[in-house]
């Protein structure tokens, strides 16, 4: 018997350790709020923390320790989907609820609201801040470790937001604590809530969103615009800000002709000097920083436009400005990256996303941008690729293969190219004096050359195509990672209960054999009784 206590005992520890393995260990700090996680997601994107596998803390995390370094938790994505308290198909829509949790296989994010996520993508990217469009998410669920509002004020990214029925009110005006407050799209409250326990009436207007403003007449053209177009009054927007006033604020200065970088919603640097243009032409401070009296101007029918001096002058400042700040290597980010690899996009140097992160993949892009332009490839974009890049007489990727056709063809192609160089070629190798060359020597010449050529091409082909496989064999195998894990995990379960099984069984076996061996009989030759020895 004492020995199947002992072996019970092994089989429940090993049972234990299994389900730690699988759930997590519980931790006592594990609560946070929606609000508070979503602020902490951006926080890793705006901070620029690393990708890295299995990494749980501030600065290092994977897809599950971005969500688990907040709130503790399950440690697995699968698990803090399995966990969830409630969940739903993104593809019949995304609550309004800051701090979802989003999944997809083998990977997880952190919705944000206003239809973007952040997730730990991968050693390439890095932190992503994008819309959820863009990632194949299946599933959103409520994280077990973070309690979500139902009804009230919520504050979150230094903007004001009321949950009613547990989503956050958009496009509507209501009254709350008795004072009036006007919600735009994205959810964001006009003003700072004075009470934030206040409850709306019941008679608040989810309709119009302007009550009060027949007995206010301002007659100057600085009021004349869209409630939609305005961004919100009380934020003050600077170098790092994000969100969707950035995404207006980006929007109105491209339509001024001051921006010409793509809309991202992040404040960047390009954002920032775009602005401070603005200023210069509206006659007003000039620090970059859009405040209460400059916004108005902006969003006015008066506001300045760039005009040819304008922008001839203040693309002198940029490009002066960018001739000090223009040197991009791997590590960096902003919105200058973001034009970097929008514009190798656009020469077929670059297929990945835009995301603002100066990874391995954009190296390599920018690398094999040098070589063909006859700029020493270091693979960092400096004053002078940077120049190059931007021209608009910039020559596409000659030797442009999808990932697949680069594996499989890359020699093939490089020599057609190599050929029709050949042809045009000013420099030849090796050139022996023409007149005693005759038609056969002139032949085995341009191959020789073509050879060269070739071997050029190819080596260049293969560095891009082997950037590529491996951005997308990193993706692969943080998938085959996780399911891998997954796997391991349920043999051992499996594995536990056999033990289990087996203990027992090994116990009853062997208490019946004792027993058996005891009641032998030894029959009496003299009178024929049986007798037992116990």
């Amino acid at each position: 018997m004492k020995y199947a206590k002992r072996i019970a005992v092994i089989g429940l520890s090993l049972m234990l350790i299994v389900a730690v393995c699988i759930v997590g260990i519980p931790s006592a700090n594990a609560s946070g709020t929606g609000a508070g996680l979503a602020e902490w997601a951006m926080n890793a994107y705006n901070s620029h923390w690393k990708y890295v596998y299995g990494g749980a803390s501030a600065g290092a995390v994977d897809c599950s320790g971005l969500i688990y370094s907040y709130c503790g938790g399950a440690r697995v994505g699968s698990a803090q989907l399995n966990t969830a308290t409630e969940s739903g198909s993104v593809s019949s829509g995304i609550p309004r609820v800051h701090g979802l949790g989003l999944y997809q296989p083998g990977h997880v994010g952190v919705y944000v609201g206003n239809g973007m996520a952040v997730d730990a993508r991968n050693e390439y990217y890095g932190v992503c801040y994008q819309s959820t469009a863009t990632k194949s998410w299946t599933t959103w669920f409520k994280l077990a470790a973070v309690s979500y509002p139902t009804n009230g004020w919520v504050k979150y990214y230094g903007n004001y937001y009321y949950y009613e029925n547990g989503q956050y009110v958009v496009s509507c005006t209501k009254t709350i604590g008795g004072e009036s407050y006007t919600f735009a799209s994205s959810g964001i409250s006009d003003k700072t809530p004075s009470d934030m326990s206040a409850v709306a009436n019941s008679s608040s207007n989810s309709g119009e969103t302007k009550k009060t403003s027949t007995n206010k007449k301002k007659t100057t053209a600085k009021t004349t615009t869209k409630s939609s177009d305005t961004v919100n009054s009380s934020q003050v927007l600077k170098l790092g800000s994000s969100g969707e006033n950035v995404t207006k604020l980006q929007n109105r200065l491209t339509e001024l002709g001051f921006y010409t970088g793509s809309v991202t919603g992040y404040f960047g640097e390009l954002t920032e000097k775009a602005y401070k243009a603005f200023q210069k032409a509206a006659g007003v401070t000039v620090d970059g920083i859009c405040g209460n009296s400059d916004r108005e101007i902006l969003y006015s029918t008066s506001a300045p436009k760039a005009t040819e001096q304008t922008d001839t002058e203040d693309t002198q400042d940029t490009e002066n400005t960018n001739q000090e700040k223009t040197s991009y290597q791997l590590g960096d980010s902003g919105d200058d990256v973001v034009t970097i690899q929008q514009r190798l996009t656009e020469l077929n140097y670059y297929n990945g996303e835009l995301s603002g992160y100066y990874g391995d993949v954009t190296s390599a892009a920018v690398m094999s941008f040098q070589s063909d332009n006859n700029l020493e490839a270091t693979g960092i974009c400096d004053e002078e690729t940077f120049k190059a890049l931007t021209a608009e007489d910039a020559a596409e990727n000659p030797i442009f293969t999808t990932p697949t056709e680069a594996e499989t063809q890359p020699q093939t192609e490089a020599a057609t190219e190599a050929e029709t160089e050949v042809e045009t070629s000013t420099e030849p190798v090796a050139e022996a004096p023409k007149t005693e060359l005759n038609e056969s020597q002139e032949i085995a010449q341009e191959n020789v050359e073509a050879v060269q050529k070739v071997v050029i091409k190819t080596n260049k082909t293969s560095q891009k195509a082997l950037a590529k496989v491996s951005e997308k064999a990193s993706v692969k195998t943080l998938s085959i990672t996780e399911k891998n894990t997954n796997f391991v995990m349920w043999m051992l379960i499996v594995a536990g209960i056999a033990i289990v099984v087996g203990s027992i069984t090994f116990t009853v076996n062997r208490r019946r054999n004792k027993f058996a061996g005891a009641h032998a009989r030894v029959k009496s030759k003299k009178d024929n009784i049986t007798v037992r020895y116990w």
